[in-house]
């Protein structure tokens, strides 16, 4: 995206102790800039990714509105994830999918949706092009349909029609498109879910 090239450096589960202490916070993701320069924390790397690549807006009101979505996101995420924890398996997935389809996820989803439709057009989130926050809710969205969320049924945004409109306009665009089709064997199903 924003023609930059990369290398995409996926740490394997194996190799993951001995990389730990060397990132900035023992966390992933981090971003290694070509010069060495380290930036750690998802939220910080795609806002300066997103300005390095006219992704993130200069208007301060529209970067303010991708906070907003980024943020909703993160909390529905979150919300999901903490349904049910250290509950057995079958209450857990009973927890998660009481609140996806009438809990607190199910309402900010409710929102998002209709924030959507107010503060996005030509099937983006915010404003009238791609932004980070389009390829966060893409990304983020996938994984709560894609079955790694115990709990979350595949069809949990059937109803939502805005975001639906959204996932399906960034999902082609040109670039998205390659990257996620070039990794189709080893993407969960439902990123693959808007290519024929």
């Amino acid at each position: 995206l924003g023609g930059v090239s990369y290398t995409d450096d996926i740490v394997q589960f194996k190799d993951w102790p001995e990389r730990k202490p060397s990132t900035p916070w023992g966390s992933m993701p981090v971003l290694t800039l070509s010069d060495g320069t380290s930036i750690a924390q998802a939220r910080a790397i795609m806002r300066f990714v997103g300005k390095e690549t006219g992704l993130y807006p200069t208007d301060s009101l529209l970067a303010a509105r991708c906070d907003e979505v980024m943020d909703t996101l993160e909390d529905i995420l979150t919300g999901l994830m903490n349904q049910g924890s250290g509950l057995p398996q079958a209450e857990k997935e009973a927890k998660r999918l009481e609140a996806i389809q009438s809990g607190t996820p199910f309402k900010i989803l409710t929102k998002l949706d209709q924030y959507v439709a107010e503060h996005g057009s030509s099937g983006f989130a915010v404003g009238d092009s791609l932004t980070i926050a389009d390829l966060m809710m893409l990304c983020l969205l996938c994984t709560v349909t894609s079955g790694m969320l115990d709990g979350n049924p595949s069809t949990v945004l059937d109803g939502f029609a805005n975001i639906q409109k959204c996932l399906k306009v960034v999902a082609n665009q040109p670039t998205v498109k390659e990257t996620f089709l070039a990794k189709k064997d080893t993407m969960p199903k439902s990123f693959m879910a808007f290519y024929d």
